[in-house]
């Protein structure tokens, strides 16, 4: 689930999520009769389990495979959306741990890129 900091959002949508009224269930947002969002309120529960400092384990994949399973359903609640994002985010955080995206060697290949590109622009191959 992609975080969204809306520190840097303009007033009137600041406004607009601290206006939202607190349902226990979540809502939706619509527009022109078309879901666009889904609000989940935060679990406390779910919210400690980020701290928990639980190593990642196959009882915690296998959670999250099941709420995944639900969620394709259509039958994950409200409380289970919650658990599933702090699920997906300690699993991500494992994978950069176990498997880092060697992002060095991947900005040298997009400058030898950029410099191809720029070169076969001017007409030197």
């Amino acid at each position: 689930m992609k975080r969204i900091d809306l520190t840097s959002q303009e007033e009137a949508i600041k406004q607009f999520f601290l206006a939202l009224p607190p349902d226990p269930e979540g809502s939706v947002v619509e527009l022109n009769g078309k879901v666009v969002a889904r609000i989940t309120p935060v679990n406390a529960a779910a919210a400690d389990m980020r701290q928990d400092g639980a190593v990642w384990n196959e009882l915690k994949n296998a959670r999250r495979c099941e709420l995944v399973d639900r969620e394709i359903k259509g039958t994950l609640l409200p409380d289970e959306a919650a658990e599933l994002s702090v699920l997906q985010q300690q699993m991500l955080a494992e994978r950069r741990r176990l498997a880092p995206v060697p992002l060095d060697d991947l900005r040298r290949l997009h400058q030898k890129l950029l410099a191809k590109a720029q070169r076969m622009s001017n007409g030197n191959l």
